[in-house]
């Protein structure tokens, strides 16, 4: 059985496509290439149905339903390897090389050998070609630049077949093609590969089915905090009164008698400025000219702000929790003013706005698989774990919002203490399990609260998470009102009482000087600096056991008969992090068996990677996403 590279081009997006024009596989092993034109495409099928592996770029997503659409044809997933996926797991931090790039193409770019497509032969010391806008991108475009094998151009049409979309799809092939071999070269664990892919199916499909949303009282809310806003902003205005910023003096080139100008003499200039509540150049403007604010904490990167100029790096950081901590009588109300701009800005208002993302009353959220450097998944369109949790403000209001429809009960199931547990895990290789012993069956934030010499367990809990994500000596001193010398303080009796975890950094670090560390499944994950190296392990090893979880979860539900769809039994509806979200029918025998499997697969989640502390899934039952979680 043969090994292809496949590519399709059709006449839309896949809610739109309705004609397949051509398609093409290439012989992995042979590089033998067969093109298909419109007549063809049952013979495309006829060949790729009996091949042993296929490989394309965004194949999960799009090409092959596609041909579950047009032509009812369902490849065995296991049989699918996705350039796109395997990408992101072998060079997750592509966007660090792809700088240093950029940075060489850049004199380039604006030259006649920077309007080249293609290497300028003979000319060894021009740089290959990158182009700005794909740092970081895993598109067939950008990997064709990096891999000096350019994507097509094709600048026809999509309505009807020609020859330069076929020789355009033949060219995505080829890059394709370099692709995959460049990737396997780098010889990703099979164990990663399969779990990435398995993910990747399973959010593709959860992305197609969407979260029913209440665009009712999503419009509802939007109009409550809009009159709450207006009203801030009125009383806001009011209590920063108008003021004038002199401009550079205007100098006549001529007398004026009607302005009473004189060539050559100077003429004050100002402009008055009625008070932006949303702007955080005025705000910090009036409260250092009528405090005489001084700002501890400053931006680390250029944002944008109200009016569209941009604050640079190392301006007065201005955010609800700053404004919060002021004792100025107006910050309160600035801060209360942020926050409800915030949330209309998730419901309505900003580029991904619930609102204006929704689709006939559906979510459909994008999930990219392998966004972070640790094996993380990161959301789009809009941002899905970002919705509030409900203990924050308008965060019941907010998960009400997402909901399942009549005749079906929604089961959110999330894994238990888990960054603790994977911590546990590791540190088991040198305590025998002591320490997974204490996190699930005592009480780990009073112990840890006894060993770091912290005051409350409250304290303890800011405290280890704060520790294990990298935070510097002032930022830990802090959580006991302390500095950077109370910090190390608490750092260093901690590791003292815990020796085992002491033992476990110095293994990271040390493995971390080559640049990288291995992550539960095998995986290489990049490591900038040595002190990052436990937080990358712990979040990598999360996430592996989450996706492990969800994709064993599936897989679980299918196997005892329960159908996938709103057509069917049960549907995923979210997946953030350590929590997924799934509707079932209302039906006690469906509900017992969704919720008993979620809890069964998540506890053995760990097992394919020797996880050495047990693990646990708690699950609640309701409605919307307010009642479950």
């Amino acid at each position: 059985m043969a090994r292809y590279i496949s590519d399709l081009e059709t006449d839309g997006l896949l809610d739109q496509v309705t004609k397949i024009h051509c398609a093409v596989l290439k012989d992995i092993d042979t590089g033998e290439v067969r093109g298909f034109r419109p007549h063809e495409i049952d013979k495309y099928l006829d060949i790729a149905s009996k091949a042993e592996l296929i490989v394309g770029h965004n194949w999960i997503s799009y090409d092959h339903e596609v041909l579950k659409k047009l032509h009812g044809w369902d490849y065995p997933a296991s049989q699918v390897r996705d350039t796109l996926i395997l990408g992101r797991l072998v060079y997750p931090d592509i966007k660090q090389s792809d700088f240093k790039r950029y940075e060489r193409w850049k004199p380039y770019a604006k030259t006649d050998l920077g309007c080249s497509t293609t290497y300028p032969d003979g000319i060894s010391h021009v740089p290959p070609r990158f182009d700005g806008n794909l740092i970081g991108a895993h598109s067939l475009k950008a990997w064709g630049q990096r891999l000096g094998n350019f994507k097509g151009d094709y600048k026809g049409g999509w309505e009807t077949f020609s020859e330069d979309m076929f020789s355009y799809m033949l060219q995505d092939a080829e890059v394709t093609y370099d692709l995959y071999k460049k990737l396997m070269a780098q010889q990703p664990s099979e164990q990663s590969i399969v779990l990435e892919h398995r993910v990747a199916w399973l959010c593709a499909q959860m992305e197609r089915n969407g979260f029913p949303f209440d665009v009712h009282k999503a419009s509802e809310l939007y109009a409550q905090l809009s009159n709450e806003r207006e009203g801030l902003r009125r009383e806001l205005v009011g209590l920063f009164p108008n003021w004038k910023v002199r401009l550079p003096d205007f100098v006549p080139a001529r007398d004026n008698k009607t302005k009473g100008y004189v060539k050559g003499e100077p003429v004050e200039r100002w402009k008055e400025h009625e008070f932006n509540p949303a702007s955080r150049k005025h705000i910090a403007d009036r409260l250092i000219d009528k405090y005489g604010w001084e700002p501890k904490v400053f931006t680390q990167e250029r944002i944008k702000d109200e009016d569209g100029t941009w604050i640079q790096p190392g301006s007065p950081k201005i955010d609800d929790e700053v404004l919060n901590s002021l004792p100025y009588p107006e910050a309160k109300k600035l801060a209360r003013y942020f926050l409800i701009e915030k949330r209309i800005g998730q419901i309505a208002e900003g580029n991904e706005a619930w609102l204006k993302v929704q689709k006939n009353g559906k979510i459909h959220a994008r999930y990219n698989t392998n966004g972070a450097v640790t094996g993380r998944a990161t959301h789009s369109k809009p941002n899905i774990s970002q919705v509030p949790r409900i203990s924050s403000p308008f965060g019941r209001e907010c998960r009400e919002l997402f909901h399942v429809p009549s005749g079906w009960v929604q089961i959110g199931a999330d894994q238990s203490g888990l960054e603790l547990r994977c911590l546990a895990s590791d540190m088991a290789s040198f305590d025998g399990g002591a320490y997974g012993k204490i996190v699930t069956t005592g009480d780990v934030h009073t112990a840890n609260q006894q060993a770091a010499g912290l005051t409350t367990r409250d304290q303890a809990k800011t405290f280890i998470y704060a520790f294990l994500y990298g935070a510097g000596p002032e930022k830990i001193g802090s959580i006991a009102n302390g500095g950077a010398g109370k910090g190390r303080q608490l750092r260093d009796a901690f590791l003292k009482k815990t020796p085992a975890l002491n033992k476990l950094i110095n293994a990271v670090k040390t493995a971390a000087r080559r640049g990288w560390i291995k992550g539960i499944d095998g995986r290489k994950l990049p490591v900038r600096s040595e002190h990052a190296a436990l937080n990358t392990r712990l979040q990598n090893s999360g996430a592996i056991i989450c996706k492990q979880w969800i994709a064993d979860y599936e897989d679980a539900l299918v196997a005892q008969g329960l159908k996938y769809g709103w057509d069917g039994d049960f549907v995923f509806l979210s997946w953030s992090h350590d929590e997924a979200q799934v509707a079932v029918k209302d039906d006690p025998k469906l509900i017992e068996i969704v919720s008993k499997t979620a809890v069964d697969t998540g506890r053995m989640a760990g097992e394919p990677y020797g996880f050495n502390c047990p693990l646990d899934v708690e699950f609640k039952i309701g409605r919307n996403w307010a009642e479950c979680h």
